[in-house]
């Protein structure tokens, strides 16, 4: 039964990995438009201030795709309460992939000097197996049951 398990987490995987471009897209865009037209030109307003301004526009788009598509078989009710319930541990556990990102982000731009929306692309690859382990494990956990647990064995 491990294969079933794997296969799972493969499909999972790939949904969360598909759907995610909304959320890169989202990052992306508002990513460009702060840095393009709002934010002034010191590194603290390109690589800092713009990414966490983006990164949370995509947090939420993110969540809602992953609530009611890529989990949406984990969800048991859906009603507002059962959302934001979802959405605050969500949040919380995508800034651990956000200080991740922020990290890669900011060496790649130090070490390149590299358009921020280059940078921010490159670090997003690689916070994203981080943001995936927590949700499927975490966020999304599958509630274990016994059966599942003698089949293992």
């Amino acid at each position: 039964m491990k294969f079933k398990k794997i296969k799972k987490i493969l499909t999972q995987g790939l949904k969360f990995s598909l759907t995610s471009l909304f959320g890169t897209a989202t990052d992306t865009l508002v990513l460009w438009l702060m840095t393009t037209y709002v934010m002034g030109a010191t590194h603290f307003e390109q690589y800092v201030l713009s990414p966490l301004i983006s990164f949370e526009c995509a947090v939420i788009v993110n969540y809602t795709v992953a609530y009611f598509y890529v989990w949406r078989d984990r969800i048991s009710i859906f009603t507002i309460g059962s959302y934001f319930s979802h959405l605050w541990k969500y949040n919380i556990s995508c800034i651990s992939a956000f200080i991740v990102k922020m990290m890669i982000l900011n060496a790649i731009a130090v070490a390149t000097k590299w358009d921020p929306v280059i940078c921010n692309l490159l670090a997003l690859c690689c916070s994203g197996l981080l943001n995936f382990t927590l949700n499927e494990f975490v966020i999304f956990r599958k509630p274990s049951s016994k059966k599942e647990e003698v089949e293992d064995n």
